[in-house]
């Protein structure tokens, strides 16, 4: 009995495990702070199948190519294409229109917080902050998008 279930448990473990990585939520991470980028990626990876890009122009080359992430995090200065510019892109386009998009930013400026926000922003959060705070802002909102 015990080698029976040894052996079911075997073939189960890899079908489970890819099932359950089929299910994770695609996060977008578009920030030109390699160490930002990597810090999210770590953190989040667990939960979520992370991309990330360091310029706004890669990350509308990758959904261009149809890729379609469940949110994006999207950093507000960013050489090239800024973040509140990807923002409009991202809400001018009725594909890449519903994907929520949390804005992050090392200013605490609440002209920026109401430019991004008046743009379509879901969220927007302040560098430094705590990454579990980051997770459950990111859980709401897709929370919110599956009961929609």
């Amino acid at each position: 009995m015990d080698y029976l279930r040894c052996e079911i448990r075997k073939l189960l473990v890899p079908i489970l495990t890819e099932i359950y990585l089929m299910m994770k939520p695609t996060l977008l991470i578009v920030d030109d702070n390699e160490m930002m980028r990597t810090f999210l990626s770590f953190y989040l990876g667990d939960f979520f199948e992370a991309h990330e890009f360091n310029s706004a122009e890669d990350a509308r080359d990758w959904l261009g190519d149809g890729n379609k992430p469940d949110l994006i995090l999207a950093d507000l200065h960013m050489p090239g294409l800024s973040g509140l510019e990807f923002l409009h892109l991202l809400k001018s386009r009725p594909a890449w229109n519903p994907i929520p998009v949390i804005m992050v930013s090392g200013e605490e400026n609440t002209d920026e917080k109401i430019k991004c926000l008046e743009a379509g922003a879901a969220d927007y959060i302040v560098k430094p902050f705590n990454p579990k705070e980051l997770e459950l802002r990111i859980n709401k909102l897709l929370n919110m998008k599956i009961s929609q």
